[in-house]
């Protein structure tokens, strides 16, 4: 890449949006609510706090970019896993596989989902960057399940329902094992999800009333 002055002065401010945004994933993992703090974000960065309002204009800013970051990050992951497998039944399970792979069932994260869900009601920023963020992993999930259905020739009557459905049967076990990681394994998550999906196989959101 060619570096003259003139482009290596328009990275910069990305350079030190992401070095901010990093900081607060880092302050909101270590210490909670706590960590919404403009100064504590700014020194853990190590830059001055003007720097935080000159990039964001508010701390809700930051602190939903760190949101859509984190969120699309993960579903971005979850996609090249996707993108890797090959029929609809392999692409569907590879998206299982990865949401309880270590980057996923990562413990420290279990404070920064708390903090970003518990502002989607009360923050403008982070209730937009929320829908963005779980938007596009509906989205990927709806469109895999679409693909199976089509490709084992079954029927899902609302596909979207069905996305929210495993979405919160995937959100709700990553909690649990957050919390208390010694009640199941990641093996186990996955075979609930696996027993979830031959469910749909089965008639589930759908019309086939076959056993």
């Amino acid at each position: 890449m060619e570096l003259d002055g003139r482009k290596f002065r328009r990275a910069e401010p990305d350079e030190r949006r992401e070095l901010l945004i990093s900081a607060a994933l880092k302050c909101l993992a270590e210490e909670g609510h706590a960590g919404i703090s403009v100064r504590r974000i700014a020194k853990e960065a190590g830059v001055s706090v003007g720097l935080v309002n000159h990039h964001f204009g508010s701390i809700d800013v930051l602190i939903a970019d760190a949101y859509q970051k984190l969120s699309l990050g993960m579903t971005n992951a979850l996609q090249l896993e996707v993108d890797q497998a090959g029929n609809a039944a392999e692409r569907m399970d590879a998206f299982l596989v990865g949401s309880f792979s270590p980057r996923v069932l990562d413990p420290s994260l279990l404070s920064v989902w708390v903090v970003f869900w518990s502002l989607v009601r009360h923050s403008p920023h982070v209730s937009n960057a929320h829908e963005q963020g779980y938007g596009a992993y509906r989205n990927l999930l709806e469109r895999l399940l679409n693909e199976l259905a089509d490709e084992e020739n079954f029927q899902i009557n609302n596909a979207s329902l069905a996305a929210i459905g495993l979405s919160a049967m995937l959100d709700g076990l990553w909690l649990e094992w957050c919390l208390n990681p010694t009640t199941f394994g990641a093996d186990d998550a996955l075979d609930i999800c696996r027993r979830w999906v031959n469910g749909l196989r089965r008639g589930a959101f759908g019309g086939n009333d076959n056993p």
